[in-house]
């Protein structure tokens, strides 16, 4: 599978898992990268607003996957649907 960073428009975030110990971390990045106040992207639906607001355009790289799955359980699970359900590229390492 192949990711071209190169699209103008495209945000891309990169999600260490070994770095990563709470979900607000996790929103925070994104909000960061989609440049939205923290507030704007706080939980899973306001998530996948902002998602959809980028058009398909958001990279997710997931480094230690292993690693952050263990540290957010469920909530792991959770986020990767909302990811695909909006539409973000996503490669886990």
């Amino acid at each position: 599978m192949s990711l071209n960073f190169k699209t103008r428009s495209a945000a891309k975030i990169i999600i260490d898992g070994a770095k990563i110990r709470r979900k607000d971390q996790i929103f925070a990045l994104f909000a960061a990268a989609l440049n939205f106040e923290p507030e704007y992207v706080a939980n899973l639906d306001a998530l996948y607003d902002a998602l959809g607001e980028r058009g398909g355009q958001v990279f997710v790289i997931i480094k230690r996957g292993g690693i952050l799955k263990l540290r957010l359980g469920k909530f792991y699970d959770i986020l990767l649907d909302v990811l695909r359900s909006g539409e973000a590229k996503i490669l886990i390492l």
